[in-house]
């Protein structure tokens, strides 16, 4: 008899089953990866279009308008010449006591409109915090604060629990 090459169907069964285990380990360290990194997105996205709408204000010299989504199941609202929009992406969310939208006047600081009619923008007295929550399932729900100072300087500042 010739010697046979090959795997024999216990073989292959054997190596299959030690791949399906290695598998079911790895998906939910998967999905917390993911979870981590669509958090961090939404924090970036955010620091990145407030950086563009007081660089927007600024060049242009005019009042730039930022609108900020509370979740990512709301109707994104379009960018336009005088405003830009940020949504959180993933199971992120807006956790602030802020209102909805941030303005940003011609010299790059943070402004507030006084509700009068012309509405005018006016300074803010102090910073402004911005937090980000994730709300991914189980016990880690972690959050991000993004501080915009009364000159419009924007870092991220904290990072704590919802």
């Amino acid at each position: 008899m010739g010697k046979t090459r090959g795997f024999t169907l216990i073989e292959l069964m054997v190596t299959i089953a030690v791949l399906v285990i290695i598998t079911m380990m790895a998906i939910p360290l998967f999905k917390n990866m993911m979870v981590a990194q669509n958090f961090s997105k939404s924090t970036q996205e955010l620091i990145l279009t407030l950086n563009q709408a007081r660089s927007k204000a600024v060049l242009e010299r005019r009042q730039v308008q930022v609108i900020l989504q509370p979740n990512s199941t709301s109707t994104p609202s379009a960018n336009t010449d005088n405003q830009l929009a940020w949504m959180p992406s993933g199971q992120s969310i807006l956790k602030t006591n802020l209102t909805t939208s941030v303005y940003f006047n011609l010299t790059g600081g943070v402004c507030f409109l006084d509700g009068g009619t012309p509405q005018k923008c006016i300074s803010a007295n102090n910073d402004t915090n911005i937090e980000i929550c994730n709300m991914a399932t189980g016990s880690d729900k972690k959050s991000k604060i993004v501080s915009i100072s009364r000159m419009g300087t924007i870092q991220q500042t904290a990072e704590g629990t919802c």
